[in-house]
């Protein structure tokens, strides 16, 4: 009766390893890859809120000319500031900002533009330089979501905040 029983457990078992792949059931090798894929995610992430949270803290507020705040849906501007002490009180919630987030369902409320003058080459008249933009930052309707894109180079993460958004919201009102 024992080895009747054993046996049956053998079949079985040697029966569900072979249709395990029918069910659609990961094997081992395709759990070892995808882990690895997703560690390999999470590290290019970390690195890119890194290069992000640098970007900030070396940001040269007196080199800043202009912060142009526009409504996101029609791009209308809705208010522009010179003075570099308001711009930086302005983003300074944005640097204690450590939660990533992934994009909201809800519609981009304001877009705000940082712009400044570009760095003078050798032999480059002052009068030839133009403003570039160096980082944008959209906040979204009803949400906590700060997308902030190094425009350069063309670096962007969504981060959660509910004061640095509520600042923000507050500057563009």
């Amino acid at each position: 009766m024992k080895a009747n029983l054993a046996i049956a457990a053998m079949l079985a078992a040697a029966i569900t390893f072979p249709l395990s792949g029918c069910f659609g059931l990961p094997s081992m090798e395709e759990i070892s890859t995808q882990a690895s894929d997703l560690a390999s995610q999470a590290e290019d992430v970390a690195s890119q809120a890194q290069e992000l949270a640098d970007t900030l803290s070396n940001v040269e507020w007196g080199k800043v000319s202009r912060l142009v705040i526009k409504d996101a849906e029609t791009g209308e501007v809705v208010r522009e500031l010179t003075d570099q002490a308001d711009i930086e009180r302005a983003f300074s919630p944005l640097s204690g900002i450590s939660g990533l987030a992934a994009e909201p369902d809800g519609s981009p409320e304001y877009t705000f533009e940082l712009w400044q003058p570009e760095t003078q080459r050798l032999g480059q008249s002052s009068d030839d330089l133009n403003e570039i933009m160096v980082l944008e930052v959209t906040i979204y309707e009803g949400s906590p979501v700060v997308m902030i894109e190094v425009s350069p180079v063309g670096l962007s993460l969504h981060l959660s905040s509910q004061s640095a958004a509520d600042a923000l919201r507050a500057l563009a009102e």
